[in-house]
């Protein structure tokens, strides 16, 4: 198998928080930017959850001396560890838990905040997983959101102005405020990215038609560009649906009402997993749709 890993900042929508955390981090570019930003929380029973199939899994924080203990659970109790973020010494990125397996398969990780009163912080989660056989050339295409791959339904639901675009991928993005979906099928691995921001909506994720549904939200207290949305790994050979819902909430009518943006994906392919490209098709007006076609492997996302 060819190894791939992963890197997932603490802000990302797949990294799912409990009440009680809020955003740290030093300022960058204005508000609008944190440069080693973490998620921290100092209530007791404060958690951050996550799903992924792999092989191995690192969680990486502070360890200072206002930290305290914290456990970590993984598939429901099949494994546990209690480690502390205490030290005498400021010290940051720090390895908070390690877990592999000989194999890969889905996982559920929990880590809980022990103490009240004091810290627990995520600064970012690595992931280790496999694509295709060993020694295979993994190959790497992203999509730009106006790439001819992708195609979006009703044109007049969707925007190519989003917020702060100039920090998108190719400068370059689209957004929408109704409940329509964007619909790829991936060949061996895909990731999706998009902003976060004050004003994000949630949405939906759902793969082959239900095998592994999740739940998310942009609606993050300081607005990055580039954030990893979705990923999903070790898919096999052939086509799989990938659906991601924008899913509508109520609002504050005085305020802005949530949105949904795509920025790229990006497509990992190898020989034995049928390599290919992606294609749209189009569906009735509640649906985008994009697809694997082994004839089309097409140029990165162009200009």
């Amino acid at each position: 198998m060819t190894n791939f890993p992963l890197k997932i900042e603490d802000y990302s929508p797949v990294l799912q928080y409990s009440t009680q955390w809020r955003t740290g981090g030093s300022a960058g570019n204005g508000d609008a930017e944190l440069i080693n930003s973490f998620t921290l929380t100092n209530t007791q029973g404060s958690y951050m959850s996550f799903v992924y199939y792999g092989l191995g899994i690192q969680i990486y924080g502070a360890k200072r001396s206002n930290h305290g203990n914290y456990r970590v659970v993984v598939d429901n109790g099949t494994y546990s560890y209690d480690g502390t973020g205490f030290s005498s010494n400021d010290t940051f990125q720090q390895s908070l838990f390690n877990y592999s397996t000989p194999t890969e398969n889905w996982h559920n990780v929990t880590i809980t905040n022990e103490e009240n009163n004091k810290y627990l912080d995520i600064d970012f989660i690595t992931l280790q997983s496999t694509i295709g056989n060993e020694n295979e050339n993994l190959s790497t295409t992203n999509f730009d959101d106006g790439h001819p791959a992708f195609t979006y339904f009703p044109p007049s639901s969707w925007t190519t102005n989003p917020p702060n675009q100039s920090d998108y991928f190719e400068a370059s993005g689209q957004y929408v405020k109704t409940a329509y979906r964007f619909r790829p099928l991936v060949g061996d691995a895909v990731t999706l990215y998009g902003p976060i921001h004050p004003d994000g909506a949630s949405y939906f994720a759902v793969l082959d038609g239900g095998a592994s549904f999740q739940s998310y939200t942009t609606d993050k207290t300081t607005p990055q560009s580039k954030v990893l949305m979705y990923q999903a790994f070790h898919l096999g050979p052939g086509q799989h649906n990938l659906t991601i819902s924008y899913a509508p909430s109520p609002f504050d009518a005085s305020q802005n009402q949530p949105f949904l943006a795509i920025d790229y994906a990006t497509v990992y392919t190898t020989a034995s997993g049928g390599g290919g490209g992606v294609y749209v098709l189009h569906l009735p007006c509640s649906h985008l749709r994009t697809e694997i076609n082994p004839s089309l492997t097409g140029p990165a996302a162009p200009d």
